[in-house]
């Protein structure tokens, strides 16, 4: 059955989608009264760093502009949500005053930046994720070295990052991104270099597990990556951006003799150009844990430009994404994710023949298998539970610190459930939970805290009828 009619005729999917559509998301104000004020002054306190355009730019309002009367609430919040979600502050407030005779309102906006220099230390696991590692607890799969991520580094929203990382899985890199060069504040620029190589290559996949080579005195595989950007933003929540990649992968012999379909046709280096388009429309209140808005996510992939001589890859991709986050009460939520990717190839070398189980495209109950493939759907759904509402902490001993003085934090329980399908016409013969469909369900328990912290604790079942304890770091959609 190929993935188009299961899709259509697979009555779980129908079912799943049926719920994520019907879910009650809007609602309308019927209030018709026509009493507005017009939008005066607008003035910003706290930001030391950050240039105050900066942070009006993410205002639904200018001024000069009117507003209902009854709106004044709902636009004063959705302002404050746009602007932590710049992810430059702590926290923000949006507080107005209102002169009834005028009839204008203005606005007074107060922020706490965030410590934006992070020199950071890397200690970590390179593992998929961190459950994959604790089954082996592997010291050689560790990475170690230094990050700088400069965050605001001109008070313009720009960014500025470098990273020196040993062990596992060496790199080194420098990216920059500038979100606004016109005056209008709608166009940016990104550019990013990086350099990366391996000791252990996982060179093929067999019963949805990854198979590995490692060499400790030889280089396994050697990248080098550029990239260019330019990025529009002409909506307050619509972003659009154009990237142009250039890769280069060696891998060592060895690799090739161990899988000659590694890059296809036994070859051990592949170099192509790809030309990339995205899209996304973000409407959530808070974006490390959203519990109330939808946001949509497109990019169109073209891989191999034929900018040079043979580059071996020549197809084409799409990936949808839409996530939605419905108030059921004070307390309940619902989070639902559908996403799927086509591939128009008629072949797909290994090393490119990824789908579910990489970053946070998985099913939970998964974590500790891949499913390789072209083609893939799935639908997650978390139902969420706020057990402690969001308290903050202040910490009088760190004045000198006043970036880490302020902890918010919250906790909820959840009841998660996910289907997918991946299709591999390729490889699927050796991989069983590919060509069919999965699901996982089961409890978790989310600790959600500063500078976008989430750590999640689930327990969680899959159709296998496996189960395990898994510890994550996302808000899992």
């Amino acid at each position: 059955m190929n993935l188009c009619t299961s899709l259509i005729f697979n009555h779980r999917f129908v079912f799943v989608c049926i719920c994520f559509f019907t879910l009650p998301i809007f609602s309308q104000n019927n209030d018709s009264t026509n009493y507005t004020l017009r939008v005066g002054d607008i003035s910003v306190s706290g930001n030391k760093i950050t240039k105050k355009n900066i942070i009006t730019r993410e205002l639904p309002f200018n001024s000069g502009d009117t507003i209902n009367f009854n709106s004044i609430d709902a636009v004063a919040l959705r302002a404050q949500q746009n602007i932590f979600n710049t992810q430059l502050f702590i926290y923000d407030s949006v507080r107005y005053v209102m002169d009834v005779n005028s009839k204008t309102v203005d606005f007074n906006i107060k922020v706490k930046e965030r410590w934006y220099i992070i020199p950071a230390p890397i200690f970590e696991i390179q593992d998929r994720n961190f459950n994959q590692w604790w089954k082996t607890k592997d010291l050689f799969r560790i990475n170690y070295g230094l990050a700088l991520d400069w965050t605001n580094f001109t008070g313009h929203r720009d960014n500025l990052s470098m990273i020196v990382r040993r062990g596992y899985s060496e790199k080194y890199g420098i990216a920059y991104s500038l979100p606004y060069i016109n005056k209008a504040q709608t166009i940016g620029l990104s550019a990013s270099y990086a350099y990366g190589r391996n000791n252990e290559v996982a060179y093929k996949t067999e019963d949805n597990v990854l198979y590995f080579h490692r060499d400790y005195k030889k280089y396994m595989r050697e990248q080098h990556e550029a990239k260019v950007g330019v990025n529009i933003r002409n909506h307050l929540y619509q972003r659009s951006a154009v990237e142009l990649l250039y890769s280069y992968i060696h891998v060592n012999d060895t690799i090739e003799k161990l899988n000659p379909d590694f890059f296809g046709n036994r070859r051990t280096e592949v170099g192509y150009f790809s030309l990339q388009y995205r899209y996304g429309y973000d409407k959530r209140d808070n974006k490390p844990y959203p519990l109330k808005g939808w946001t949509i996510d497109l990019a169109i992939i073209k891989d191999g430009l034929n900018f040079v001589y043979d580059e071996s890859l020549n197809y084409m991709y799409v990936t949808l994404s839409a996530r939605k986050y419905t108030p059921l009460s004070k307390r309940f939520y619902m989070a639902n994710q559908i996403k799927a990717r086509y591939i128009n190839t008629d072949y797909q070398p290994y090393y490119f023949n990824r789908a579910l189980g990489y970053n946070n495209d998985y099913i939970r109950g998964y974590e500790y298998f891949v499913m390789d493939g072209q083609n893939f759907a799935f639908v997650k759904n978390t139902l969420r539970y706020k057990l402690v509402r969001q308290h903050i902490v202040e910490i009088k001993n760190l004045k000198r610190f006043s970036q880490f003085t302020t902890i918010p934090y919250a906790v909820y329980l959840t009841l998660n459930g996910d289907v997918g399908y991946v299709q591999d016409q390729f490889y699927g013969k050796k991989n069983s939970l590919s060509n069919s469909w999965q699901y996982g369900y089961g409890l978790g328990l989310d600790f959600v805290t500063y500078y976008d912290l989430v750590l999640r604790f689930e327990y969680t079942f899959n159709k296998q009828k496996q189960s395990g304890f898994f510890i994550s770091m996302s808000a899992g959609i």
